[in-house]
């Protein structure tokens, strides 16, 4: 278990929870460095989820290779739900370098899933089958956020697919597809 200024962490997203400060306290003290400020808090978190992520490996690791023991009395003031907090435990993916994540570990977290826009272009171009759409209105056909949309218009064009542009916020695809 890794604690840093009264916050344990188990998974990324934690980190959100303690301050820059700290953070950098934490960082000099394990790295032995005296650094003053991070450039960016998002890349200082990254930085100190580098440290925390082998640490908390080994942690669970351990955990599973050896079982406690529990006595009866113990076994019975033991909660189910345990096994739950057990799985929410295991440590999140930091975001790459490359990835500044501007709003804290729910962007990192969006980012970490790029995939699931390459699953969405199959419903895109469905729905843009029936004729020229918006990307309001293919946000609602969707349930995708407009911002979502115009990425997987992006994504579908990056695999291949022709998605023309025939007015402003308004996507079709070219007459012989449809």
């Amino acid at each position: 278990m890794i604690r840093i200024a009264d916050v344990t962490i188990t998974r990324f997203a934690d980190l959100n929870e303690v301050s820059t400060a700290d953070l950098l306290a934490y960082y000099n003290s394990v790295t032995g460095k005296n650094t003053k400020q991070f450039l960016k808090r998002a890349k200082g978190m990254q930085q100190v989820w580098a440290l925390i992520a082998p640490q908390l490996a080994q942690v669970e690791g351990a955990a599973q290779e050896e079982p406690a023991e529990v006595t009866p009395e113990q076994a019975e003031s033991v909660q189910e739900p345990a096994t739950l907090a057990t799985v929410e435990a295991a440590p999140a993916t930091a975001p790459s370098t490359a990835e500044e994540p501007a709003e804290g570990a729910a962007t990192a977290e969006a980012k970490a899933k790029p995939a699931g826009l390459k699953a969405r272009v199959e419903d895109l171009l469905a729905a843009l089958a029936s004729g020229p759409r918006t990307v309001a209105e293919l946000a609602g056909a969707l349930g995708m956020e407009q911002k979502k949309v115009r990425s997987t218009i992006d994504t579908a064009r990056r695999v291949g697919h022709t998605i023309a542009c025939v007015g402003r916020g308004t996507f079709a695809l070219p007459e012989a597809a449809q």
